[in-house]
C-alpha cells in the first residue's frame, strides 16, 4: 500500500481536478490534470526502462573467509542510447549481500563502485543474483531488473586458534604428557639405528669413521644409522547430520579445519571422513586443500567414528556414546535454544559418561575463546 499511496493521490488529485475543470469551464485546469495524469505515466514507465538499460558484472575474488567481508566490484555498463540515471544495484552473492548507488552512466560508458558483501557463507558459488532498481525520475514506481552474474569463488569456513592436539589413544599407560604420540622409523634423528654404506649427499658427521677405516682398501665408507621419531596419523570423524541446526554444522566445520590445520602446523598426517561428499578428503593435504574441502562439505550421514582419534559431532540425542578416542560436541542448544536435541543437563551427562570411559570430551558453544584447546 505505501508503493501505491503516493500514485494513488496523484491520479485521484487529477481526477478531482478534471472534475472541477468540466463543471466551472476553467481550461487551465484540464491541462494541470493532464500534468498530473502525466507524470504518474512516466513515472510507471521510465524506472523499468532505466533499469533495464544497463548490463552488469562483478568482480571478486577468488577465494574468502566466512563471516569477513568480502570486498568486490561492479561494472554497470550503460548498453541504451541515452544516459541512465539513480540506480541501486544489490548483490545476492556468496550467500551475502551487498549494494551500490550509480548516480548517473552515460550512453556506452561504464561506470565501477566497490562494495563489501557482508557475512558471505561458507560453500563454493559460481555467481549469483544481482538486482537493478531505479525510481528516476519522481520516485512514484520502481523499475527491478534482475540477472544471473557468474563469478567463481570458494567461502573457506571460518577458523580459530587450537592450543594442542589430543594425546592419541597409543601414549604410554604412565600417562606422560606429551601432545602426540611416536614411533621409530630410519631418519637423522637421535638414537642409534646401525651402520649402512655411505650413500652420496649423506652428511659426513654421520660417517663411522672406525668402521670406515676397517674398509678402507676397497675405498668405501659406512655411515651411521639414527632413529627418529613420528607421530602417528590423525584421524577425525565429522558429524554433519542434517537434523542438527545449520548454525552447529558450521561450528562442526570450522572446529574440523582448525584442528587439521593444527595438526598439518605439528607435521601430523592427517585422515578425515565427513561421510558420504562430492569430494573425498585430500591424499596429501596441504592447509589449502583443506579449506578447500571444509568449503564444500554438505550435511550426509554420519561416518562411522570407530578408531577415530577425534570426532565432532552435535549434542543430538543419541542412544550410544561415539567411538573415538576424544569427543567434540558442538551444542544444539547454546546455538538454537530448546529443541528436539540435548538439554544441557544431557549434555553434562553425555560429557561425563565420555570422561568416565577414559577418554576425552570437549564441547564447543557460539563463543570460542582462543586459543581453544580439549581441557
Amino acid at each position: 500500500m505505501r508503493a501505491w499511496g503516493k500514485p494513488a493521490l496523484l491520479v485521484c488529485l487529477g481526477l478531482v481536478l478534471y472534475l472541477i475543470a468540466t463543471t466551472s469551464g476553467a481550461g487551465w485546469l484540464y491541462v494541470v490534470a493532464s500534468g498530473v495524469v502525466g507524470v504518474v505515466l512516466v513515472s510507471a514507465a521510465a524506472p523499468l526502462w532505466n533499469a533495464r538499460g544497463v548490463e552488469v558484472e562483478r568482480k571478486a575474488p577468488a577465494v574468502g573467509t566466512a563471516g569477513e567481508p568480502l570486498a568486490c566490484e561492479m561494472q554497470v555498463r550503460n548498453v541504451g542510447r541515452f544516459a541512465r540515471h539513480l540506480m541501486e544495484v544489490r548483490d545476492g552473492f556468496a550467500g551475502g549481500a551487498g549494494a551500490g548507488v550509480v548516480a548517473r552512466v552515460g550512453r556506452g560508458a561504464t561506470e565501477v563502485f566497490g562494495y563489501e558483501i557482508e557475512v558471505p557463507s561458507r560453500g563454493m558459488y559460481d555467481g549469483g543474483e544481482v538486482v537493478v532498481e531505479s525510481s528516476a525520475p519522481f520516485g512514484l514506481f520502481r523499475g527491478r531488473w534482475r540477472r544471473w552474474v557468474s563469478s567463481a569463488i570458494t567461502i573457506y569456513p571460518r577458523t580459530f586458534e587450537v592450543a594442542g592436539l589430543p594425546r592419541p589413544a597409543t601414549d604410554d599407560a604412565g600417562g606422560a604428557e606429551r601432545e602426540e604420540a611416536s614411533e621409530m622409523h630410519r631418519g637423522l634423528g637421535g638414537e642409534f639405528w646401525g651402520v649402512r654404506e655411505y650413500r652420496p649427499g649423506d652428511p659426513a658427521r654421520l660417517i663411522a669413521w672406525r668402521q670406515s677405516a676397517r674398509s678402507l682398501a676397497s675405498g668405501r665408507l659406512s655411515v651411521v644409522e639414527l632413529a627418529q621419531e613420528t607421530a602417528p596419523p590423525l584421524s577425525l570423524a565429522l558429524d554433519l547430520d542434517p537434523r542438527a541446526p545449520s548454525a552447529v554444522r558450521e561450528m562442526a566445520v570450522s572446529a574440523t579445519a582448525s584442528i587439521v590445520l593444527r595438526a598439518l602446523g605439528k607435521g601430523r598426517a592427517v585422515l578425515a571422513d565427513a561421510g558420504p561428499q562430492r569430494a573425498a578428503f585430500p591424499e596429501a593435504p596441504d592447509p589449502d586443500a583443506v579449506l578447500a574441502w571444509c568449503a564444500g562439505l554438505e550435511p550426509a550421514t554420519p561416518p562411522e567414528a570407530g578408531g577415530a582419534g577425534i570426532a565432532i559431532v552435535p549434542t543430538l540425542k543419541r542412544d550410544r556414546l561415539p567411538a573415538a578416542a576424544t569427543v567434540v560436541l558442538v551444542s544444539c542448544h547454546e546455538f538454537a535454544g530448546a529443541g528436539p536435541w540435548m538439554t544441557p543437563e544431557e549434555e553434562r551427562t553425555f560429557v561425563e559418561g565420555i570422561e568416565a570411559s577414559g577418554r576425552t570430551a570437549a564441547v564447543l558453544g557460539p563463543d570460542v575463546r582462543e586459543p581453544w584447546g580439549f581441557s
